[in-house]
């Protein structure tokens, strides 16, 4: 008889925060996601959920029942990847594994439970190991797909299991909501009397499916068994990787780079046939005396290219200290992006200053670090330090710069200078700043600027002026307005 096992994770979120080590769990927190148009609490921590916090509960709402609470937008994406490095750890319990995405699994273990000292046996293995992984388990066993996804997440406890052939019995006292069917459906059948599911198995499915449509009728059926609903088990991830054993240990930086040659020939070749690049590649030296050494590399952009690998390699393969020789390589390409065609511009000038300052970055990124090699980005401010906001280079926004309305400098301090006024005026006629003395030949302004009255800080409004001095360096001269002896600064410079 075919066996299905649901293993449901209730808080993932959470879950990834505790494996990072997050304090904040310790206190009242909640993950938020945007829901009709309103950010929604989607998963508490105990301490939220008796502070009065609640699921479903709009934020502001439970700000104002909880004043301390923490909040942290979901990250579907990576909460995505913690659930698929789950599936595949799956693998060790059964073959035949599926994602119940977002927050579960289907297993298969028709014939796998024996493995483990039975079903209970197995149930109780899986949710020790996953809890050695900070990971919460909910676990449902039944003959069918559906019954075991209801008993994991309805029933209550930690492990369900409906015996073989007793699903009709297991399911009987879980509500309606179990088989999952619409919310409008199961408050239809709650108004007539109906809260479980051995409610309507007395039924006749032919007045069930008359009075409330036919996805009640087939979810119960899907439930029962009696329509087939089988485990479809998800393609494994493609890897991108390339092994070399020689058989004699090799120490050379010319014999490791021609290694390392081969075996990027091979990835490379895979990737571009895929239409895939990677923007990071892992090399693992294993040393006759040291074991395993690992070199990385990192790109700006996705990459498929040989010579580009070879190159980001160099300064790590200069640093590799060989004594006694390497005689395993490994080459695995990571963080895959699918690769768009692109056409080729006739000349070929503005695409290979992309691709060379693609390779800069590529090249700064490995030596300094690709969180310290950022880019500017515009942003709808009107205050001259919240124009622009800095992203890490490597990201793929792009910048897209509009001619601003007011004249704007070249170069903007982050802290205005301080300067002397020699001759006062309205900016002053003559002043000294940086140890020179300036004449002020003609300016124009006023603009005036007030902060935004949402942002803390300093709210005093400002003036500034573009001052144009003998000397030709043109100013940005700034002061703040409703004093008798104003103070001015520098907080620019155009030329």
């Amino acid at each position: 008889m075919r066996r299905v096992m649901s293993i449901w994770f209730p808080r993932l979120p959470l879950d990834r925060l505790a494996r990072r080590g997050d304090g904040r769990l310790a206190g009242a927190l909640a993950i938020t996601q945007v829901i009709k148009n309103a950010p929604r609490l989607t998963h508490v921590t105990e301490a939220a959920r008796q502070a009065g916090a609640r699921v479903g509960q709009s934020l502001a709402d439970a700000r104002a029942i909880c004043p301390e609470l923490l909040t942290e937008p979901a990250d579907l994406e990576a909460q995505t990847l913690l659930l698929r490095a789950l599936w595949r750890w799956s693998d060790r319990l059964s073959p035949w594994a599926a994602l119940d995405a977002p927050d579960g699994l289907f297993l298969d273990i028709s014939g796998c439970a024996h493995l483990f000292g039975g079903e209970a046996a197995m149930a109780n293995f899986a949710q020790s190991e996953l809890t050695a992984l900070n990971v919460t388990t909910r676990i449902g066993m039944a003959d069918t797909k559906r019954a075991a996804w209801a008993l994991a997440r309805f029933s209550g406890r930690d492990i369900s299991l409906a015996l073989p052939g007793a699903t009709s019995e297991a399911i009987a006292e879980l509500p309606l909501k179990a088989l999952n069917i619409k919310a409008a459906t199961e408050t239809d059948l709650r108004r007539t009397g109906l809260s479980k599911i051995g409610d309507i198995q007395r039924r006749k499915t032919s007045d069930l499916a008359r009075r409330y449509g036919l996805e009640l009728t087939q979810q119960l059926s899907k439930a029962l068994g009696y329509t087939p609903d089988p485990v479809s088990p998800e393609a494994a991830d493609p890897v991108y990787a390339a092994r070399m054993t020689l058989p004699d240990p090799i120490g050379r930086l010319t014999d490791l780079t021609e290694v390392l040659r081969r075996l990027a020939g091979s990835v490379c070749t895979r990737l571009e046939k895929d239409q895939i690049g990677a923007r990071h590649f892992d090399l693992t030296v294993t040393c006759v005396d040291t074991g395993p050494h690992v070199l990385s590399a990192g790109f700006a952009r996705p990459c498929q290219a040989v010579d580009a690998v070879l190159q980001q390699f160099t300064r790590p393969m200069d640093d590799l200290k060989i004594e006694y020789g390497a005689d395993r390589f490994r080459l695995i390409a990571r963080h895959l992006e699918p690769l768009k065609p692109r056409q080729r511009i006739l000349g070929g000038e503005a695409q290979q200053k992309e691709e060379d300052f693609g390779q800069l970055i590529s090249t700064l990124g490995n030596r300094l670090g690709f969180d310290r090699v950022r880019k500017f980005l515009p942003r709808d401010q009107h205050i001259p330090e919240g124009e622009f906001t800095t992203v890490e280079a490597v990201q793929p926004e792009r910048a897209i710069w509009e001619n601003p309305p007011r004249p704007r400098p070249l170069r903007l301090f982050p802290r205005p200078e301080r300067i002397r006024t020699l001759t006062p005026g309205r900016p002053p006629k003559r002043f000294e700043w940086r140890g020179r003395a300036f004449d002020n030949l003609g300016s124009n302004g006023p603009e005036r600027l007030a902060p935004p009255w949402w942002m803390a800080g300093d709210r005093r409004q400002r003036d500034y002026w573009q001052a144009r001095t003998d000397t030709g360096e043109q100013l940005w001269l700034m002061t703040h307005p409703g004093s008798d002896h104003p103070d001015w600064f520098v907080a620019g410079c155009f030329v």
